[in-house]
């Protein structure tokens, strides 16, 4: 399984790139991804349709559905939509062989990094199942 270092990540396998000062592209991670199998569709919540609505922690933000099963996009914290990647669904199985530059959606998050998980936290936790 492949966890890039310079990632942050969620207990709910998805990868947060910092990139600016406070916004984050986020995805899901090469686990998830596993997990849910050859992925067909990625479907986004209604309220993420609008650039700069506020969305807020556990907050369903979209779901992936794959061959396996269907993994929900839960909002990491409180955060504003900064951009949706409207390219995803051309073709979402890109994402089965490169997680970590499929991008969903630039969020726009005032939370201090200590409050994500590092790599080494986030590969205890996939190792726990």
């Amino acid at each position: 399984m492949l966890v890039p270092k310079s990632l942050y990540y969620t207990k709910n396998h998805i990868w947060l790139r910092k990139i600016g000062l406070y916004d984050f592209c986020i995805g899901i991670s090469d686990f998830a991804q596993k997990e849910i199998g050859e992925i067909h569709l990625i479907e986004f919540s209604k309220h993420m349709s609008r650039q700069g609505n506020i969305i807020r922690k556990g907050d369903c933000l979209g779901a992936v559905y794959g061959i396996n099963k269907t993994f929900d996009l839960v909002a990491p914290c409180d955060c504003k939509i900064m951009e949706v990647n409207g390219n995803i669904n051309i073709k979402p199985s890109h994402i089965n062989t490169d997680p970590y530059n499929c991008w969903f959606v630039i969020l726009s998050i005032d939370v201090s990094t200590e409050e994500l998980l590092t790599y080494e936290d986030y590969i205890q936790i996939t190792n726990d199942f």
